[in-house]
């Protein structure tokens, strides 16, 4: 790197883009101008410290600052543009990759900046404060969700252990009466009957956890900001509670999205293409975007089919042509998405084979 003695006379008028590798610990910052690394450094991860760096480059046209998306978040963003600064977090997925052998912070700062300063990188959506706070509540859900089939699991491995089965009298698992059962069960050894007790407390902890949380997500879809979007995307049969708020959460600004396909793709229901001359060939979807939001819209589809006669002809047709179920629904979900935006711009119900 070429060192310059004094950095704000060199940069006077000049555009000055920063990129910020982050980590919990530290920040690496390199200052890009002309095409050139003006100044490389690593800072305790800290925006008071971070804003004494950008001051340096006061004389500059404009700081433009960038940094990837992720355990950070948001609020280093917020603060920045409540100073001036133009801001922006890109996704990691979406970076230029260079294939090299050799990957460290100080580089991936430079690499920032330099496809910051090219235009080569993009935007995430940033929402509203009060929305990503409300995201947050969803996105618990989903750990909590995760963590209660976990506890199910391990309960269910423990009776394997021991040879125990369901009573036939008990047709569904995880019921009431199954419940009940489990809290009967007694066991010879005395540590046996300390690490199943340990296994219930915790599935019922979780259990309880996500109802708390499942009540608070029906209590938002009733706020102000939530509510008449919520009332129609739940016109649909077979979107509920859970499909509805993850759509609005991960969401909220649909007007950010200027085409129908152009949202498709956000979710990552649209499928990779490889082309070579004049052959085409359309392979998997792309799997970009958003996973957890794809994936309520798949579990809804598979619903909305009952339903909409004109989605189960789609999935029909697909399956009559060799497509196996999954992806045959998968493409249900691309135009159930699509439909379910349609609905939230126009302010309208949805209407079988119409929205």
């Amino acid at each position: 790197m070429r060192y310059f003695k004094n950095i704000p006379a060199f940069v006077t008028g000049k555009m000055v883009f920063c990129g910020i590798d982050m980590h919990q610990q530290h920040w690496d910052l390199c200052f890009l101008c002309d095409g050139e690394a003006v100044e490389e450094l690593r800072i305790k991860g800290d925006l008071t410290i971070l804003l004494y760096a950008l001051q340096n480059y006061s004389s500059a046209r404009q700081v433009r600052v960038v940094y990837e998306a992720g355990f950070s978040g948001f609020w280093v963003y917020r603060k920045l543009c409540d100073r001036g600064y133009d801001c922006m977090v890109t996704a990691p997925s979406l970076i230029p990759q260079n294939h090299s052998h050799v990957k460290t912070n100080k580089r991936d700062a430079r690499a920032l900046a330099s496809y910051f300063a090219s235009g080569l990188l993009k935007a995430v959506y940033v929402p509203p404060v009060e929305v990503e706070a409300d995201r947050r509540v969803v996105r618990r859900r989903r750990q909590l969700s995760k963590q209660l089939t976990r506890a199910k699991n391990h309960i269910t491995s423990f009776l394997h252990l021991h040879g125990l089965k369901t009573p036939s009298e008990i047709r569904s698992k995880w019921s009431k009466r199954y419940v009940a059962w489990l809290n009967g069960l007694t066991w010879e050894q005395l540590s046996d009957a300390f690490t199943f007790k340990n296994l219930l407390t915790c599935y019922q902890h979780h259990r309880d956890d996500l109802a708390a949380v499942t009540q608070q997500l029906r209590q938002m879809s009733g706020w102000s900001r939530y509510a008449d979007h919520f009332k129609h995307l739940r016109t649909a049969h077979g979107v509920g509670l859970i499909t509805a708020m993850t759509f609005l959460l991960e969401i909220f600004d649909f007007g950010r999205f200027r085409r129908a396909e152009e949202f498709a793709s956000y979710l990552g229901l649209t499928p990779a293409q490889y082309s070579s001359g004049e052959n085409v060939r359309l392979g998997h979807i792309t799997r970009q975007g958003n996973a957890a939001l794809r994936g309520v819209l798949v579990e809804s589809a598979w619903t909305v089919i009952r339903h909409d006669p004109q989605l189960r002809a789609k999935y029909d047709r697909l399956r009559q042509r060799g497509t196996n179920g999954k992806k045959a629904i998968v493409a249900v979900a691309h135009s159930l998405a699509i439909r379910l935006r349609r609905c939230l711009l126009d302010e309208t119900d949805y209407v079988v084979g119409v929205c």
